[in-house]
């Protein structure tokens, strides 16, 4: 029998609490990976980043549709480095694309679009952590 869902949820509690950029742990054939981005942002808490994306927008903004990620991981916009990107600013997309990947202990979770739409901002980089309903990709309407 493996770790359950609360003992994991209890390690990234308290990884995230922590002042450790990187945690890995293994037990049987499960392995957890943590890293939490270094430099000047490491010290603001999350809470705060989001709150900044929250600010009023232009109300021309307003049928804008936000593609938020299922899952705590690391947000990927390709499948690999050499490959391209799967969505750019300007890009169109259509009800089921895949738009990026969020990957979790190590499984490749692909996100798609459930709307159409155009791209307007990826708001995340490639290769950060991202939060459970953190915003990843904003689509506009297509004009």
């Amino acid at each position: 029998m493996g770790m359950e869902t609360k003992q994991v949820k209890e390690i990234i509690e308290i990884f995230e609490a922590s002042n450790l950029s990187h945690m890995e742990l293994e037990e049987g054939n499960l392995k957890i990976r943590l890293e939490k981005p270094t430099g000047p942002a490491q010290s603001i808490p999350v809470s705060q980043i989001v709150h900044t994306q929250v600010e009023p927008k232009p109300i021309e903004d307003e049928n804008k549709i936000e593609i938020t990620s299922p899952l705590v991981g690391t947000f990927y916009r390709a499948k690999s480095p050499k490959d391209k990107p799967y969505v750019s600013v300007g890009d169109i997309v259509h009800k089921g694309d895949v738009v990026c990947m969020v990957e979790a202990m190590k499984t490749m979770n692909e996100i798609q679009s459930d709307q159409e739409g155009i791209v307007k901002e990826i708001c995340v980089e490639d290769s950060s952590m991202v939060e459970y309903g953190q915003v990843l990709i904003v689509l506009g309407e297509i004009e």
